[in-house]
């Protein structure tokens, strides 16, 4: 008997190796954006971590001790954010909010950053009454 020895690839084998490059290149082509948005998400979540620890630090001072006006926001993990800065503006609830002239403070917490050269904000409030938390 004589054997006959096929060399090559058959067909399936070719188109095998054809879906799977296929498949590489798209990955690779999203792999940038991927990388965008886990980045993006991470700075997001950072910086509302950040105001929602500024208006936790405001809620646990007395209602007497809060005084009005601005304050830069200090925090050292906004160094790991591009451009982050923020402020934390303390001020007599409004008329429109508080027409009984309660005793009620509005705490506004504003945070900036850049992501993909565009500036990013978030604003956080909320209001702090005599007699409230903590008091």
């Amino acid at each position: 008997m004589i054997r006959k020895s096929v060399l090559g690839f058959s067909l399936i084998e070719s188109l095998m190796i054809v879906a799977m490059v296929g498949i590489i290149v798209i990955l690779m082509a999203n792999l940038p954006n991927a990388m965008n948005l886990v980045n993006k998400s991470k700075n997001l979540s950072l910086i509302k971590e950040i105001a929602t620890k500024q208006i936790e630090d405001k809620r646990a001072i007395s209602y007497a001790n809060l005084a009005n006006g601005s304050v830069a926001i200090s925090d050292q993990r906004l160094n790991t954010v591009a451009d982050a800065s923020g402020t934390v503006l303390i001020e007599d609830c409004s008329v429109d909010v508080c027409p009984n002239e309660e005793h009620i403070k509005q705490v506004t917490v504003t945070l900036n950053w850049k992501e993909n050269n565009k500036v990013q904000t978030i604003t956080l409030k909320t209001l702090i009454g005599e007699g409230g938390l903590n008091q």
